[in-house]
This record gives structure tokens, sequence and C-alpha cells, in this order.
């Protein structure tokens, strides 16, 4: 089984959603003026590039994700928390497939951070790295928005 890019994401993306306190809300892109807490806010991620061999490159996206609450505290234990569970997995994200179902595949992360952004909201910052050849998989970056989008979709439909 090929992992592709939006499997990542949404590996993630699912990752923390299971892992969070029931009744969190999700937001995706932007966070509406009266947003709900505790919630969580996945912002559009961003990529850098390398060459990994003479033949391939690796796209390192890191996901930058807000944990928000009404204190301080709460935020900073909840990211934390996140944090934690992800470092005790050995930093690695179960993959899933379309249905649902754990593959026994795992998407390995770097070790998240944690930092605080502005009062009630901590952010968690973690990486990782897709590899790709130009001749066989040349439209995995161009299709970056069209993954983000059905990533969102996936973890929305999962909710419902």
């Amino acid at each position: 089984m090929n992992v592709n890019l939006e499997q990542s994401l949404a590996a993630v993306v699912r990752f923390i959603q299971d892992n969070s306190e029931e009744g969190t809300q999700l937001y995706f892109d932007e966070i509406p003026e009266n947003f709900y807490v505790p919630s969580v806010y996945f912002q559009i991620p961003y990529s850098a590039g390398r060459k990994a061999t003479l033949s391939s490159y690796c796209t390192t996206m890191t996901m930058n994700i807000w944990f928000m609450a009404h204190l301080d505290w709460d935020a900073q234990v909840v990211a934390a928390s996140m944090r934690d569970e992800i470092m005790l997995n050995d930093c690695q994200v179960p993959i899933v497939d379309e249905d649902g179902k754990v593959t026994g595949k795992a998407l390995r992360v770097t070790p998240p951070t944690t930092r605080k952004v502005d009062e009630g909201i901590v952010q968690l910052s973690l990486s990782f790295d897709v590899y790709f050849q130009p001749e066989a998989q040349r439209t995995k970056m161009q299709k970056f928005y069209l993954a983000w989008q059905n990533a969102k979709q996936e973890i929305q439909n999962r909710r419902l």
C-alpha cells in the first residue's frame, strides 16, 4: 500500500481527533469569530523541499495545530498531553484507509513541540517527510490543495 499525501494529512488530523476530549470542536483553514472552546484549529500546512537522491526529492510538510481553551493552562495541558501521546507512540501516527480501518502502517513524524501563541492558545508543531520521484509522482505536490481539502472532508464525514 502506497501512502499518499492526503492519507498522511488525514492521519495526523484523525490521531488528534481520536485523542481529544469528547466534544472538542475541530476547525480548518479559518477560525470563526465566535469559536467554541475547547477546540483545535488546523492551519493550512506548509512545506519545504530538498533533493533526496539523484532521482528523488523530499518534501517536509509542517503542521501547526492550535489547542484553544478558556485558560492558558488548560490549553497548555491539552497540547502537552497530545505531544506526549505522539511521543509515547514512538512519533508514529497510524494510517487509516478510506473506510477508517487501521492499515497497520504508520506515518513517522518529528517530535512535536509546543509554544504559547496567545491567551488560551497553545500551538503544537510537527513535521513529516514525503518522498517522490518526478517521473512517477509528478503531481503529488501540485495537488496539495486538493489533498488538504479531501483530508478535511474525510475527517468531517467521519464526525457525522
